[in-house]
Parts: structure tokens; C-alpha cells; sequence
């Protein structure tokens, strides 16, 4: 009952982080995201364009907030499982829930991505893609230490 317990107690411990943090493709907002957003602000967009891409982000954004919420009770269920008292087997199918989810949900962003993609201009994308570069937090350069 001990080796159980312990066993269960250090399966939970090392998943827990696991759970907390979203992966990337979850968590980081990415094209479409405030970011992205802000980064089109620079790329001198026709109206027509700007027109074409809240289409594209209206396309998209029910079908991706409806899975991150299912993405978020997911998580919640698996987390109160892993603390409660549901067999391995239950554990793990709601674990392949989370994972569908998350799949599901980097799919969305990356068809929308293409889309937003194809109505920029080859500079526009390069102007883009550099900008995006620029902003990832391990491209900016480190503050001096006071």
C-alpha cells in the first residue's frame, strides 16, 4: 500500500508541471494572436487586406475558443483526477483527450495562419517574419544588471 502511494504521490508530482504549463502551441498566441496583430500594424496593409484578414480571424476564432475551453476542462478533469482516486486507465484516456485537444487546436492555428499567409504580399511576409524574429523573447537583447 506504501510502494502504491509513493509510486502514485511521484507520478503526480512529475506530471503536475506538466499539466500546468500549456506546450507551446497552446500557449503562445502565434499568428493570429496580439502579437501577430500588432506586428501587421507595421506592414502598410491595403484595406482591402486588412478587410480579408479579420474575415479570416473571424473564420476561426469561435471554432478556437470553443476548443480551448474544452482544452482548459480537460486539463482541470485530468488534474483532479490524477489527484483522486480514477484508475490508470481512466487517467490515460483523458490524458489522450488533452493531447487530441491540444493537436486540434495547433491544427486551427496553423490552417488560419496559411490563410492570413496567403494574403500577404512576399515582402509583407518577409517584413513579417522578421519583425516576429525580432520580438521572440530569446532574440532580445539582455538588460544590464543593476
Amino acid at each position: 500500500m506504501l510502494k502504491k502511494s509513493l509510486a502514485t504521490l511521484l507520478i503526480c508530482g512529475s506530471l503536475s508541471p506538466l499539466l500546468a504549463i500549456a506546450p507551446p502551441s497552446v500557449a503562445d498566441p502565434g499568428y493570429g494572436g496580439p502579437r501577430w496583430r500588432a506586428n501587421l500594424d507595421n506592414l502598410n496593409l491595403t484595406p482591402e487586406q486588412r478587410q480579408r484578414l479579420q474575415a479570416v480571424q473571424q473564420q476561426y476564432q469561435g471554432q478556437m475558443e470553443q476548443t480551448r475551453n474544452q482544452l482548459r476542462t480537460a486539463k482541470a478533469e485530468l488534474r483532479q483526477m490524477m489527484s483522486g482516486n480514477a484508475s490508470e486507465e481512466q487517467i490515460r484516456s483523458k490524458y489522450q483527450q488533452v493531447r487530441q485537444l491540444e493537436n486540434q487546436l495547433a491544427s486551427l492555428r496553423f490552417e488560419s495562419m496559411l490563410a492570413m499567409r496567403s494574403i500577404l504580399t512576399p515582402q509583407q511576409r518577409q517584413a513579417l517574419a522578421t519583425q516576429m524574429q525580432q520580438r521572440r523573447p530569446g532574440n532580445r537583447p539582455m538588460k544590464p544588471q543593476q
